[in-house]
């Protein structure tokens, strides 16, 4: 029976051991004093973001000043003739990728330089060229691959990325905070990843948020640090042990009644 004793508190001093390590597997992104430089930039909110290559593009025309909307592309034409008008705006609408030398090829004006303009900018443009071809031109334009970047609890997740999206909105749309997530500790990543830009922010009180919270541009990343709970993870990280306490356990024991 003292052999038994001293295999059962060996296990258990191995397990209490590597729990100190092994409950903080999944703790990723870890930051220090000097990581967190750039709290005070997001004061300086951006509503429109340069584009770049690898965007895509989606644009409206109007003409007649906005009595009608024109489809350069051909493709609510197609549909219309081959499924009727009322189904003409399902289809969906094309976007346009920018190459790697900066420019991007629409339908009936060509190829145009985008690389550094604005929404914006790419709408005068784009309503410039048109009007050799329509009246009344103007375009609304807007980049449709610009995301951001969630890994949580939940697991991880793409959102697309609109004009002033802030944190909270970004939250929700991930699907808010459950028990294993720690409000007080989400880090926002920022910019070249070899070189990233870091912040934390608690959502613990309002106060905390007012401090802290964040608008967030194009590609940013968004981690949620995770609620550890020592106890059960380090018997799951380490369930073999049991397992292997079990054995010994019958083992002796059954020898000990054949005895």
């Amino acid at each position: 029976m003292k052999h038994i004793h001293k295999i059962v508190a060996l296990v258990i001093m191995i397990v209490a051991l590597s729990s100190c390590s092994s409950y903080k597997s999944n703790i990723i992104l870890t930051t220090e004093a000097g990581d967190v430089n750039w709290k005070d930039s997001f004061s300086k909110v951006l509503v429109q973001y340069p584009i770049k290559v690898g965007d895509k593009i989606q644009f409206t025309i109007y003409t007649n000043q906005g009595e009608a909307i024109i489809d350069p592309s051909g493709a609510l034409v197609v549909a219309a003739n081959i499924f009727g008008d009322e189904n003409a705006t399902n289809v969906q609408k094309p976007s346009y990728e920018v190459l790697e030398d900066g420019t991007c090829h629409f339908p009936v004006i060509g190829k145009i330089v985008v690389v550094g303009l604005k929404t914006s900018d790419l709408d005068s443009v784009l309503s410039v060229k048109f009007e050799s071809f329509y009246n009344g031109v103007y375009v609304i334009s807007k980049i449709v691959n610009k995301k951001i970047i969630v890994f949580g609890s939940k697991g991880g997740k793409l959102i697309p990325f609109t004009s002033n999206m802030n944190l909270l909105e970004v939250l929700a749309i991930y699907g808010g905070l459950d028990d294993n997530a720690k409000g007080y500790n989400i880090r926002v990543i920022r910019g070249d990843l070899k070189n990233p830009e870091v912040t934390v922010v608690n959502l613990k009180t309002v106060k905390d948020m007012k401090s802290t919270i964040v608008s967030l541009r194009p590609d940013d990343i968004i981690y949620i640090e995770p609620v550890r709970r020592p106890a059960a993870e380090s018997i799951r990280d380490n369930l073999y042990f049991f397992n292997i306490l079990q054995i010994i356990l019958t083992t002796t024991i059954l020898l000990r009644n054949t005895l």
